[in-house]
């Protein structure tokens, strides 16, 4: 019996161990996201968006997503976002998403899964750019 809780309590030691599951944060406060059509989307334009209310989308969809174990796709992105800072910096990153099932990815350095609950109303900007061509 004694065993039995001394490997009770290591299991629940190794358990409460592990390493918090790694998630996306942006760098800064984003001051304007260039979007530029890639793959399929080449020919549209570049769309500059310092909407605080659009630029919210993009943070509420991609903001502590978690990273995914899945294989990168090899299909292109669809699009590619250059994220620019207040404090002048920017990141790239590519951004895939399916409308039929309300699912997406991005990429910068990993792979992420954009947020759930977010991904219908990014959907819904990213494709209004197809319509203004």
């Amino acid at each position: 019996m004694k065993k039995m809780f001394i490997i009770f309590v290591l299991l629940f030691l190794v358990g409460c161990n592990n390493e918090e599951m790694k998630t996306f944060e942006f760098a800064d406060e984003i001051q304007k996201i260039i979007v530029i059509g890639q793959g399929t989307n080449a020919k549209l334009d570049k769309h500059e968006v310092e909407n605080a209310t659009q630029i919210k989308l993009f943070e509420d969809a991609m903001q502590d997503a978690t990273i995914l174990s899945q294989p990168h796709t090899d299909e292109g992105p669809l699009y590619k976002l250059e994220v620019m800072y207040g404090d002048n910096s920017k990141e790239i990153i590519d951004i895939w998403y399916y409308a039929s099932a309300n699912t997406g990815s991005f990429y910068m350095n990993d792979r992420y899964s954009l947020n759930e609950e977010a991904v219908p109303a990014l959907i819904e900007l990213l494709e209004s750019y197809k319509e203004e061509k």
